[in-house]
């Protein structure tokens, strides 16, 4: 059942960027071939380079805010709005319902940050002379694999998990902050945005009380590490932060869905 909620959960997000993936796309092609025109004398090929780099400018960041409203459009009506008295009814868990909805969403902002990334790459004035010295040096890169080369790869990995936490903290402040406005009767979007600056506070509060201490603890340990491995504690100490946090929001969110449940 929780693979049918994730299949849900995907063909209602994806259908938001099935124009804008294509488009922003495509417009890095065009503005590919438009930047030329702020090289030459031409007004008219200024106006289109510029007007073209606008356009897809507001692609990308349509591409991240479209995400990030509809996935605050998902959780709130699919779980604490009218749909959500279809959605408590299917024989899942509550903390099926949000690791559904949270992991739809991290993985779609990934995919904007990949796509985002790929429309980049293509306005790169790529020719015959770049692409063969990419080519080599990966082809370098593959042919001399030792231990750093590991190392490098490790740490590239390793920051994309970070990402991908980060990604998902983000959301499930939002959804926790949803879930303690929903207790309330009257007003409940004002509330749960209320209830997202109080979170902010109390994280900072928290942070800046509980960290500092942490990090003298473990500041010893890790300055035992020089180069690359000392990157790698640092990142893994980051990631258990994350995680941490994610860890509570995510059971404040459960057992508010699960026990203080309002859809009156």
């Amino acid at each position: 059942m929780f693979g049918k909620l994730l299949k849900y959960d995907f063909r209602s997000m994806w259908k938001q960027f099935a124009f804008i993936w294509p488009a922003a796309l495509v417009l890095a092609v065009v503005n590919r071939f438009t930047l030329n025109g702020l090289d030459s004398t031409s007004s008219v090929g200024e106006t289109t380079a510029g007007l073209a780099m606008l356009v897809y400018v507001a692609i990308l960041m349509a591409m991240f805010i479209v995400a990030v409203i509809f996935t605050i459009q998902r959780f709130y009506r699919g779980l604490l709005g009218d749909e959500g008295y279809l959605m408590h009814t299917l024989p899942v868990k509550p903390w099926q319902l949000v690791a559904s909805k949270l992991i739809c969403a991290v993985v779609t902002t990934a995919a904007n940050v990949a796509v985002a990334i790929l429309s980049m790459l293509l306005i790169l004035p790529w020719d015959r002379e770049a692409v063969r010295e990419v080519f080599e040096a990966f082809r370098y890169l593959f042919s001399h694999w030792n231990m750093e080369s590991t190392q490098v790869i490790i740490a590239i990995l390793e920051f994309t998990l970070f990402t991908l936490v980060s990604f998902a903290v983000g959301y499930l402040h939002l959804y926790l902050a949803m879930a303690l406005g929903h207790l309330f009767n009257k007003n409940r979007v004002a509330m749960s945005v209320a209830a997202f600056i109080a979170l902010q506070v109390a994280v900072s509060i928290l942070g800046n009380t509980i960290l500092p201490p942490i990090t003298d603890l473990i500041s010893p340990f890790v300055h035992n590490f020089t180069g690359m491995e000392g990157f790698h504690a640092a990142m893994w100490f980051a990631i258990a932060t994350e995680l941490a946090a994610s860890a509570v929001y995510f059971v404040g969110t459960n057992y508010i869905l699960h026990n203080r449940l309002n859809l009156e």
